[in-house]
């Protein structure tokens, strides 16, 4: 998430209301409910929506159906498959969005599906004990919420969630003992779950993190926006010009010291955009206390730039 991105550097406030945080993660759920009521009700005819929108190998691949890459993502099987999905999504989607920004976040999700759909259609197209049934098909978000729940994990490692809303346990090792699970599945075979979706999610997640593949990092969304520095000194400001006087010093005699400039480093934006995100996930982690001396000046550099963007605009 570039700086610009972030809700503290626009100065921008979304209002008082139901979508003024994580706005992005309740409208993925209200989606996905209302398509859900869709597929109950049949408003479009039977079996419209799993038709159409489901991933299905032979439609992706010899139909060229490619929105079935991303639709397939807000269809579910049952009401459990559903309320599964969005409980993950809401408990661990809001706080990623909250470091990431609502557009890199709604880019990861979206990404995260498609990838996720992709492998299992490849999968069950190109591999042979699939046995190329055209009438299987995959739905859920499965795929995409578990790249957010890896993503989570590896910011927050030893977060504890409650485990079948009884056993506390720790992040790390919740993801561990899934993909273990998911590995034996894949392994036996047969099994109904998409377990190559599954298993791509979690790969995709643990990629945008490694690669940090946000998409204000992109090539295209960096030419759009100005190198930024941070200034480890105070820079001291230019006096005007003062003309020597018969009890002036001589300039070789003036302390060479006082003329010494103060280092500047100089970071590019994708530099400091990487340690704001760790600086915030460590706040996150330990609180503000924690944070040394040059994390805090990132800090302080941030709510600078702020403050010169809100005076800007007045």
């Amino acid at each position: 998430m570039g700086i610009y991105d972030r809700e503290y550097y626009r100065g921008e406030s979304r209002g008082p209301g139901f979508f003024a945080t994580a706005p992005v993660c309740k409208w993925l759920i209200l989606i996905n409910v209302a398509v859900f009521l869709g597929e109950q009700t049949e408003v479009l005819g039977p079996d419209f929506l799993g038709h159409w929108f489901a991933a299905r190998a032979d439609g992706i691949f010899r139909q060229a159906r490619v929105w079935q890459l991303l639709t397939a993502t807000f269809l579910h099987a049952d009401v459990l498959h559903l309320i599964g999905n969005m409980l993950f999504l809401w408990f661990v989607g809001r706080e990623i969005e909250a470091m990431y920004g609502p557009r890199d976040f709604l880019a990861f999700y979206l990404s995260a599906a498609i990838f996720s759909t992709f492998v299992w259609a490849a999968a069950h197209e190109f591999v042979p004990r699939h046995g190329g049934n055209p009438d299987v098909r995959m739905v859920g978000a499965s795929g995409a919420v578990l790249a957010v729940v890896v993503l989570y994990a590896l910011f927050f490692p030893r977060r504890e969630v409650m485990f079948m809303f009884v056993i506390p346990v720790e992040m790390w090792l919740l993801v561990t003992l899934f993909v273990i699970y998911q590995v034996v599945l894949l392994l036996k075979g047969g099994t109904i779950e998409a377990v190559e979706s599954h298993l791509a999610g979690v790969a995709y997640g643990s990629l945008f993190r490694r690669f940090d593949l946000r998409w204000s990092h992109m090539p295209w969304s960096r030419a759009r926006r100005p190198r930024l520095r941070v200034v480890t000194g105070t820079e001291p400001r230019e006096k005007p010009a003062v003309r020597p006087s018969a009890t002036s010093k001589p300039s070789w005699a003036t302390n060479s010291a006082s003329q010494a400039k103060p280092v500047v480093a100089v970071i590019a934006e994708e530099q400091l955009d990487a340690r704001l995100d760790e600086v915030l996930a460590k706040i996150a982690r330990e609180g503000r206390e924690a944070l040394s001396e040059d994390e805090n000046r990132i800090l302080q550099e941030a709510s600078r730039r702020a403050r010169n963007r809100r005076s800007d605009k007045h």
